[in-house]
């Protein structure tokens, strides 16, 4: 209920602008309502947060360290913040890792330091949340979740210091303080407090320490974590119509449809209700599919095709293409390719994109990127929320590389395989395994863990 009443004067707002003009074509209604749902899309954002935000600090106003019982009022006002936070992506997901997060992590009651990166974390309790100054914590990072046990919450501060980084999908229990300029890997668990050092690269689950890591070096500051106010200003300006415009595609595109459907409901023959079904089935259709068609060719138009390099996070390259992977993940993907996955068309439509997939391949998974760079040999089974990973964002730095699939691979739940790796023919990588960037795993062979090992035939 709450996330449906920032729509009412969203719609209102178009309704003012726009009267009713029965003459007017499908597609000429539709570009004018996108047009009016620009301004209306930013009003939707903004009431959502706003709203967010006042729910939080209503339902608990100031939230302190300890231990709570799971059937207590703190644990239940607790657990509705959680729920605010989580359904807020449906609308705000465009937010995170833009120039806007950092704002609306405060705005919850974090405590976020300057130049700070901030992409889909989960189970975050702002007021336990302190993030240093040029921190980054990348897409679906768990960051410093309460722990309950024995029917009892325990609430502990999370820190993380300085400079530091958080790969995807990383675990950051709750009370853990990073040190400054500490690297978490990709799909890894930081260790307890007492083991970490400053400047420490700590990888897999249960974490190893590194004692080296690759750094990408000969890029000027300017480019990496002290940008100039003219590229603040261009990043601002890309992430806001990155923001806006994917909603107000769907906005504008759905009056149009509920425009042309309203004469056949409106039938004078009383059977039009008949009908319904049919039109909203085929108007459904072509929404997919047309959602799916403008972000191709935003890709083909804004980025050509990918190729491997390093590019410095202020620059036009990384904005463009991380506003072309928001765009496919908010339209592409929930409109029309999430219902391809575990079908024979979904690798045909990622060919579209410019990935490299052989034939009689099985894809139950949109997670591609730099779909050029993606390479998937004949009879290969990537399955449930697997994925090559493309890039990796150390350093302030967007490093590519190509991830080499080969025939008759099988992938299994929740795999990642990061970019420069070569998985040979034949090889079995068992669920929830990270494969590093850089390795090779030999023909027919199996894997499993992260980062992965040898797994024996049961």
């Amino acid at each position: 209920m709450l996330f449906f009443m920032p729509l009412f004067p969203t719609f209102m707002f178009v309704d003012w602008l726009v009267p009713d003009d029965p003459g007017v074509r499908f597609w000429h209604e539709a570009g004018r309502f996108i047009v009016l749902a620009i301004p209306a899309s930013a009003v939707l954002i903004v009431l959502t947060a706003l709203l967010s935000a006042s729910v939080r600090w209503i339902a608990l106003p100031r939230m302190n360290p300890g231990r709570y019982a799971v059937h207590g009022s703190m644990y239940y006002r607790k657990w509705l913040i959680n729920q605010i936070q989580d359904t807020s992506l449906m609308t705000l997901h465009s937010v995170y890792a833009t120039v806007f997060a950092p704002l609306w992590y405060r705005l919850l009651g974090a405590r976020v330091g300057r130049k700070a990166e901030i992409s889909t974390a989960m189970g975050v309790v702002p007021d336990m949340l302190t993030l240093g100054d040029e921190t980054f914590i990348a897409d679906a990072v768990m960051l410093g979740d309460d722990d309950v046990e024995n029917g009892w919450m325990t609430l502990r501060p999370t820190v993380i210091g300085h400079r530091s980084f958080v790969g995807n999908g990383a675990y950051v229990p709750d009370g853990t303080v990073l040190p400054p300029n500490v690297l978490i890997g990709v799909q890894s668990r930081a260790p307890q407090t007492e083991r970490l050092r400053s400047g420490d690269t700590w990888f897999g689950s249960p974490p190893l320490h590194l004692p080296a890591r690759e750094v990408a070096t000969g890029f000027a500051d300017s480019l990496t974590f002290s940008p100039s106010r003219w590229r603040v200003i261009g990043r601002t300006a890309v992430e806001t119509a990155r923001i806006v415009l994917p909603m107000a595609y769907s906005v504008g595109v759905g009056y149009a449809i509920v425009g042309s459907v309203l004469p056949v409901v409106d039938d004078a023959q009383g059977m039009g209700w008949l009908w319904l079904p049919l039109y909203l089935a085929l108007w459904g259709a072509m929404y997919g599919a047309g959602s799916m068609l403008v972000v191709l060719v935003l890709k083909w138009l804004l980025m050509g095709r990918y190729r491997p390099g390093s590019h410095p996070m202020w620059t036009p390259f990384v904005w463009l293409s991380e506003a072309v992977t928001n765009v496919y993940e908010t339209m592409a993907v929930p409109a029309f390719l999430n219902y391809l996955r575990g079908t024979p068309m979904l690798p045909w439509v990622m060919r579209l994109f410019g990935a490299h997939i052989g034939r009689g391949v099985y894809l139950d998974t949109t997670d591609m990127t730099e779909f050029d760079c993606v390479r998937i040999g004949d009879q290969a089974e990537l399955n449930a929320l697997s994925g090559p990973q493309t890039h990796l964002f150390e350093d302030r730095i967007m490093k590519i590389g190509t991830v080499d699939i080969g025939r008759g691979v099988t992938v299994r739940a929740r795999t990642t395989v990061l970019y420069d790796a070569r998985v040979e023919d034949g090889v079995h990588l068992g669920p929830l395994t990270l494969v590093m960037k850089g390795e090779t795993l030999p023909a027919h062979t199996r894997w499993r863990g992260s980062p992965a090992q040898p797994w024996p035939q049961d």
